[in-house]
């Protein structure tokens, strides 16, 4: 599931298409939580796969590509203050991955259980504080949780037209929350200067499945989709 924002400025041409020409492109920074300090929190079995495809995929796409483990809720917001502080004048783009356990209201755990959220982030790259991404394409990916209903496929179908199977794994929660479908990105996140594009992993209400030996099924079928794209 994806957003996808782009506001025309007083005085300044629309463009049809951004320009991300530039060598390298921009910082893609990829958070992977695996290991949880809560026992009660499932270790998330396979998302090293996710890792290793997305350090390919964006350094093939000409990323300079910042990978941070298991990081703790201040760690999460730490990493987004600092990327947001950075000049960015001479890139084109700006990538954000963030890999845990998540829950409803767009909530992302770190690996100590505390929450932030896909708002608290992106307030970090909003023009007031990063004007140097004004403009600029910011990509958010995140596979998380977004509820706790659950509907899967057993398979897939790849690029290649392989039908892959999974066992699956649930990206969510493993304690009690009250259940809401709510997301609170299309009330209130957009900020006044757009430019942003968010993926989900699932739509608000529903868990993300991720194999223990293939990594999720968002991650790697995007991976694929790109690859493709790029050699089209």
């Amino acid at each position: 599931m994806s957003y996808f924002l782009k506001h025309k400025f007083a005085g300044a041409p629309q463009l049809s298409r951004y320009e991300i020409n530039k060598r390298p492109r921009g910082y893609c920074v990829i958070i992977n939580n695996s290991k949880f300090q809560n026992k009660n929190m499932a270790d998330r079995t396979g998302s090293r796969e996710d890792e290793k495809s997305l350090k390919n995929l964006f350094e093939a796409l000409k990323f300079n590509v910042i990978i941070k483990r298991d990081l703790n809720k201040h760690g999460i917001e730490s990493m987004a203050e600092k990327y947001g502080r950075i000049d960015h004048s001479s890139f084109g783009a700006f990538v954000f991955i963030l890999m845990s356990h998540g829950g409803d209201r767009d909530c992302i755990l770190g690996v100590d259980g505390r929450e932030t959220t896909v708002k608290n982030l992106m307030v970090e790259f909003q023009a007031g504080k990063c004007p140097s991404l004004m403009g600029k394409p910011k990509v958010f990916i995140i596979q998380t949780c977004r509820g706790l209903h659950d509907n899967i496929s057993e398979t897939f179908v790849s690029s290649t037209g392989t039908v892959n199977s999974m066992s699956a794994q649930a990206d969510n929660q493993s304690f009690a929350r009250p259940f809401s479908p709510d997301s609170t990105l299309p009330r209130s996140v957009f900020p006044p200067e757009a430019d942003f594009l968010l993926a989900f992993a699932t739509v608000p209400g529903y868990v993300a499945f991720r194999s223990p030996q293939s990594g999720t099924f968002f991650i790697q079928v995007q991976k694929e989709r790109l690859i493709v794209r790029s050699h089209s």
